[in-house]
């Protein structure tokens, strides 16, 4: 059988067995037997925030491998559209992509058929892709399927782009039920998390170099079994946490004492403390938050990481106020500094906001990005409404799929026109399409709870439940 004739097959399959099936999908919200339950608390969006929820939509539905004849059909493959480069595929951007879908058929853009069709292709395309022991490189050439790149750049095995692959996987599993779920609880199951955890440090590594040891330029931090460094210190990564413990497989799952070995470095600017990613970066706070949600419950050491989130949010607006006289461009409008594209190096990580962890420094070239404010919209809802109202209003800002990727009114702008990096990045779209869900339908947020693993990991990592916040207590 040839791989057209297998993809036509196996697309007919999928679809028959979403269409005959679709009366047994999991859609209740049987919230009241979860042990952590998500407060449905519905929201109407502005019109601008329906704007740029259904431009996150499309650019994930439209730009995918269509070709079922690559190997890497199904996928989203969306990064840097436009500007003519070469652009491997991110693993992480099919979790976005997942629960793109979903929120595309529960608003009614596309059919449930349409929408189940698709899942089933992600995944079963994920399902035949090279992993190690259930982890995905990075980035995958869309071409072959293989390392990005073409191996030429030594992209890394990479925990945080599986597991956040893995939880859009089981969103769209809980959503469509049988099939889908199969597939998506299968690509979970294999993952060992004790294999990527240090077993002396308990910490999970950072990356893993497997096909390259023994390394022949030793990188820093890196073991003889091709680990390099560790997610020590409270970052974006607390999802791995959450999936580590909750594993379907006893002998691969990891349990609290990783969790509670995650190093917790606390700061302030201008109000509250908080604990701190050391970076700065606005996305840090809210990438776990866009699938959990954290607004009532806490962990043994009395920890809500939904407040620490609303304090980073605040603080970060504040910085940008403070610094817009020193930085053009800068305002209580113009705010969430966070990793994006960038008028000085293409690509910065280093892009964030006060408070930072020493020996940090932030590249402060007046560059914003819009995602770093509107995805902080279920911490500080009036701001992020006001940010993004104003960020409509900047020429050249908006395209095809809604706002751009970044801007800059400091560097390479022209005059009061300013830098425009004009395209898109599937994780930067995808923050803002999960947050604004969340935020309006909490949608996403009660998808992921209902997985039975995700209660697992939650009760394993000795979260409780609060006392359940109103609406004035989230501001």
């Amino acid at each position: 059988m040839d791989n057209t004739t297998r993809a036509t097959w196996s697309g007919a399959l999928g679809f028959l067995g979403c269409t005959v099936l679709f009366l047994s999908a999991c859609r209740a919200d049987d919230s009241d037997s979860l042990s952590f339950p998500v407060v449905n608390d519905p929201k109407p969006l502005t019109p601008l925030m329906e704007r740029e929820l259904r431009g996150c939509f499309d650019f994930f539905w439209k730009e995918w491998v269509s070709d079922p004849a690559k190997p890497t059909y199904g996928l989203t493959d969306g990064d840097y559209v436009g500007l003519g480069k070469y652009s491997p595929i991110p693993v992480e951007s099919q979790g976005f992509y997942l629960c793109a879908i979903v929120i595309g058929v529960e608003r009614g853009w596309i059919t449930r058929e349409e929408g189940c069709q698709r899942a089933v292709a992600t995944l079963e395309t994920l399902g035949k892709l090279k992993h190690i022991r259930g982890f995905y490189y990075h980035f995958i050439d869309p071409d072959t399927g293989l390392r990005g790149w073409n191996d030429a750049h030594g992209i890394e095995l990479s925990n945080g782009s599986t597991g956040t692959m893995l939880m859009g996987a089981l969103v769209a599993g809980e959503y469509f039920g049988d099939k889908v779920r199969a597939l998506a609880e299968g690509l979970y199951a294999r993952t060992d998390w004790r294999w990527f955890t240090n077993p002396e440090t308990k910490h999970p590594y950072l990356a893993c170099f497997p096909e390259d040891k023994p390394p022949k330029k030793p990188h820093g931090g890196m073991n003889e079994e091709g680990f390099f460094g560790g997610w020590a210190a409270y970052s974006e990564h607390m999802f791995l946490y959450i999936l580590g413990a909750g594993a379907p497989n006893p002998e691969l799952a990891t349990g609290a004492d990783s969790y509670y070995a995650m190093k917790t470095y606390r700061g302030a600017y201008k109000g509250e403390e908080f604990i701190i990613c050391g970076t700065g970066g606005a996305f840090t706070y809210q990438w776990t938050h866009a699938f959990v949600d954290f607004r009532n419950m806490a962990d043994r050491l009395g920890r809500n990481w939904f407040e620490n989130s609303r304090h980073a949010a605040i603080a970060a607006r504040q910085y940008a106020i403070d610094r817009a006289g020193e930085i053009k461009g800068l305002g209580p409008n113009s705010w969430g500094m966070s990793a994006c594209m960038s008028p000085s190096t293409f690509y910065s990580g280093r892009y964030g906001s006060h408070p930072i962890g020493a020996g940090h420094k932030l590249l402060e070239d007046g560059t914003v990005a819009p995602y770093g404010s509107s995805a902080f919209v279920v911490f500080t809802p009036e701001e992020s409404i006001e940010a993004l109202e104003h960020m409509y209003t900047i020429p050249g800002l908006v395209g095809e799929y809604g706002l751009y990727d970044a801007y800059s009114f400091m560097t390479k702008n022209d005059g009061d026109r300013p830098w425009i990096g004009k395209s898109y990045l599937g994780i930067d779209k995808g923050l803002v399409l999960l947050m604004f869900e969340n935020y309006s339908t909490q949608l996403i947020w009660r998808l992921f709870h209902q997985n039975r693993h995700v209660q697992k990991g939650l009760k394993a990592l000795g979260f409780t439940p609060q006392q359940i916040k109103t609406e004035g207590d989230v501001r």
